[in-house]
């Protein structure tokens, strides 16, 4: 089943429409979430902090990243050139990975279009979190994230799983990861230090 439409935000200004092109405005996709959070379109708001967050976790490797659309796990989709392709990638914090995913816009028509949309965004898991968790669907700032990230062998199982504010799950991620990634496999982390 293709998504469906289940808000919009009051602020439907696009993120960086200079960059993203007209697919985003022209399908009136910025502040829209779909399947009560499964999948939202970044305003121009929500696109400006999901860049910051974006560079904070990357550095300067997200100078080419600019960000579309985030799932109901906090997984920014960005659009970028690779090789000369314009390329759209999925950027996880709590997995520290950025993976290239299929030309820009095939991937929109693909999340606006396609059937096997819902069931690439993990719509079963996302409705069991729901049920664990006693939530209906998620506000257009939230995520449901990992307590325990993967990098720090946190499991991707539902008792890891949290509803969270998208901006702090990111910084928190960030944070972290910018104190443990330089450490060899395996270390003991006793402490964290949260700015």
């Amino acid at each position: 089943m293709a998504l469906s439409l289940t808000a919009t935000e009051p602020n439907t200004r696009a993120y960086a429409p200079e960059i993203l092109g007209p697919v985003i405005t022209e399908n009136n996709l910025p502040g829209t979430t779909f399947n009560n959070g499964l999948l939202r379109f970044h305003n121009e708001e929500s696109g400006a902090l999901a860049q910051q967050n974006l560079y904070d976790f990357f550095g300067d490797r997200a100078a080419e990243l600019t960000p579309f659309a985030v799932d109901w796990r906090g997984r920014h989709f960005c659009r970028v050139q690779i090789e000369g392709n314009d390329v759209a990638l999925r950027a996880d914090s709590a997995f520290m990975e950025a993976s290239p995913m299929a030309d820009y816009h095939d991937t929109v028509a693909f999340l606006l279009q396609s059937d096997g949309a819902a069931d690439m965004l993990e719509t079963e898991v996302m409705e069991k979190s729901f049920e664990a968790l006693g939530v209906y669907g998620l506000k257009f700032t939230d995520c449901i994230g990992l307590k325990i990230p993967a990098f720090l062998g946190g499991e991707e199982e539902i008792s890891n799983f949290e509803v969270n504010n998208m901006d702090v799950y990111w910084t928190f991620n960030a944070q972290v990861y910018n104190q443990v990634k330089d450490l060899p496999p395996g270390t003991p982390i006793s402490e964290i230090n949260l700015g």
